[in-house]
């Protein structure tokens, strides 16, 4: 592997092609089309990069539109503009800000939602923070999720030690979203030790001490410690079960 001295950058002004390969800062200002693998210290994209390869990088920072068609290592990511990528994406952090669309699984320690993150596959993390949407194919499983509902989001199955939906607070903003879009969480299972749980939508819930608040439509709460429920919510069955 080349050391940083001996990497040269990319820079791209105007409508460029140019070769994948190894660099120290990939910086795109303009319209490029990049063909092969890229590995590089510093990509920043604040116009529209296409790579048609697997990207590799220490960090990333988005304020434009990438696509990237191959998968995704970064160690830190910002996304403030539009990202997809046409496979899996793993990183340490990844922030986003704008849009993350990936056709693949998503792995990480740390993700800071306040945009959009779609994926089909699943998201694994040891922390998930998201104050706004979400669409996750399969399995969200963080130790630690706090979710804060900005607009509809979906996934298949949530697993945690600690997990908290909540409706987000009443803004200007949230008040005219509420006329497009219904700010609830839709999930077929809900899996974890300490659950609470605001406007979701779920076939079963299990976990150890559950607390089901406002706005929930639930059919099958299942628990070991405790079990509470707020009066405006619909649980159609719940049953105390032994612990393992």
């Amino acid at each position: 592997m080349m050391n940083q001295d001996n990497r040269p950058d990319l820079v791209i002004h105007g409508t460029v092609n140019a070769a994948g390969g190894v660099y120290g800062e990939v910086a795109v200002h303009g319209f490029g089309k990049i063909k092969g693998n890229v590995e590089c210290l510093d990509l920043h994209c604040a116009g529209h990069v296409n790579v048609d390869g697997d990207v590799h990088a220490s960090r990333g920072k988005i304020e434009g539109n990438a696509n990237i068609r191959g998968a995704a290592h970064f160690e830190n990511m910002e996304v403030y503009g539009q990202l997809d990528v046409n496979g899996d994406m793993a990183f340490t952090q990844l922030r986003v800000d704008g849009s993350v669309k990936v056709h693949g699984s998503v792995s990480g320690e740390e993700i800071l939602l306040n945009g959009f993150l779609k994926a089909t596959g699943d998201c694994e993390a040891e922390v998930f923070k998201a104050k706004g949407a979400f669409t996750i194919g399969g399995l969200l499983n963080a130790g630690h999720v706090s979710i804060h509902l900005h607009g509809s989001s979906e996934a298949r199955e949530i697993g945690g030690e600690h997990i908290e939906v909540r409706k987000a607070g009443i803004s200007t903003l949230n008040k005219l979203m509420k006329q497009f879009f219904n700010n609830t969480l839709s999930v077929d299972t809900v899996e974890g030790d300490e659950i609470y749980l605001e406007y979701t939508r779920a076939k079963i819930v299990r976990g150890t001490n559950i607390e089901i608040g406002p706005g929930c439509e639930i059919d099958l709460v299942e628990y070991s410690g405790e079990f509470r429920q707020d009066s405006s919510s619909r649980v159609k069955e719940h049953t105390k079960r032994g612990k393992a």
